[in-house]
């Protein structure tokens, strides 16, 4: 009989781990990685060639530039890209006979790769069009449940409820079943938290806390502590199943809006080594106009933040989409220096306070845009320099 999760069994699972002392994973997971999107999957999963030779392409490339880690998206909104009770599956793999990211996990393992499990928590839909979701989806049903409907919230698209335990139970379970079903190497989130600011949100969950709590926190700090739960119970969850397993987060680049707009609290996920890894998206240039924003000002904030535990690891997310820069502020750097990339590779390497560092993402790195040769190539000669 599968074992779920309910908050009571999870309670138990942390007040077993309260008192265990942090440890800190394997050095074999250190080094350069690759984001791979779930656009980027979808891609490979809809391809006349089959989802198996486009992703042996991937494999050749990730070998041919000495990448080691594969973040690799298995739950990007509402649906999975393996098969599983607690979300319906990506329409994309369902043509396949087999199970697409066990076989990711294989074929990576055989070939030295080692697989993180990209999960975007809360984020269920890009859009509010609540007819759009799964009819079997736990979400649609909570919705279209007046006592359930408070999981979820909507902000420009379909969010779950970092306040509800029932959410919290759901994202643990999915991290349950891809450590014990998968042969994997590490559970990652990115920067979707909350979604907004506005009270709108969850404002009948927060209602409900204040009537219940003597001293309740602010807004705020209500959201802020809300994420914490799910961050430091997803630590002592994954611990608790294999303790080689990384848990790692990619949170956005400035410390400050990470925490008074996502709520996501980072500095306390530091200080109380509630992650195993941290990987910044430092997805600037050396001359962005506001110098704050400049790469080498951001590497020096995250580095003296990471001072104050050393048992966390720091990795550097590098924006290789920007070697096609949209906004202005990136404009005239990006086009006019082919070697940003590069150059950043070459300092994280260079620093020993720096554990690697991860593109983003693979159709960037390894796209046939001229843009994009020209920064893989430069990128290439630094690794052949050394």
């Amino acid at each position: 009989m599968k074992k779920i999760l309910t908050v009571l069994s999870l309670t138990i699972i942390l007040c077993s781990c309260a008192n265990k002392k942090p440890t800190e994973y394997k050095d074999a997971v250190s080094g350069s990685g690759v984001w791979i999107s779930y656009y980027e999957l979808e891609g490979m999963l809809k391809t006349n060639d089959g989802f198996e030779n486009e992703f042996q392409k991937v494999i050749e490339n990730c070998k041919d530039f000495r990448i080691e880690n594969l973040y690799l998206h298995t739950r990007a909104f509402g649906e999975t890209l393996y098969p599983t009770e607690y979300f319906p599956l990506l329409e994309s793999a369902k043509k396949y006979e087999f199970d697409v990211f066990e076989y990711i996990v294989t074929e990576s393992k055989k070939n030295g790769l080692k697989i993180h499990a990209w999960i975007n928590p809360y984020r269920i839909s890009a859009n509010s069009d609540i007819e759009k979701l799964n009819k079997q989806s736990i979400v649609y049903k909570w919705i279209n449940d007046q006592e359930m409907a408070k999981n979820v919230g909507f902000a420009n698209g379909i969010y779950l409820n970092p306040a509800s335990t029932q959410v919290r139970a759901l994202v643990l379970n999915e991290v349950r079943e891809l450590i014990t079903k998968y042969n994997i190497d590490g559970i990652h989130f990115d920067d979707y938290f909350y979604p907004t600011q506005k009270t709108e949100f969850d404002k009948s969950s927060y209602k409900e806390y204040k009537i219940e709590c003597e001293n309740p926190l602010s807004l705020s700090d209500y959201r802020r502590e809300n994420v914490n739960i799910l961050i430091s119970s997803c630590k002592a969850l994954i611990k608790h199943l294999n303790n080689n397993i990384v848990f790692s987060i990619s949170p956005t680049a400035s410390i400050n809006n990470n925490y008074e707009k996502l709520y996501a609290d980072v500095e306390t996920w530091i200080k109380q080594g509630l992650v195993d890894e941290i990987i910044p998206q430092l997805y600037f240039g050396f001359e962005y106009p506001d110098k704050y924003f400049r790469f080498e000002n951001l590497l020096k904030v995250w580095k003296d933040l990471l001072k104050q535990n050393p048992n966390v690891k720091l990795k550097i997310g590098l924006g290789v989409y920007k070697a096609k820069p949209t906004l202005d502020a990136d404009k005239s750097e990006w086009k006019n220096n082919p070697d940003i990339i590069a150059r950043q590779v070459k300092i994280c390497e260079s620093d020993s306070n720096v554990s690697g560092y991860v593109y983003f993402s693979y159709s960037s790195l390894f796209g046939d845009d001229t843009e994009y040769k020209v920064q893989r190539e430069k990128i290439k000669e630094t690794g052949e320099s050394k």
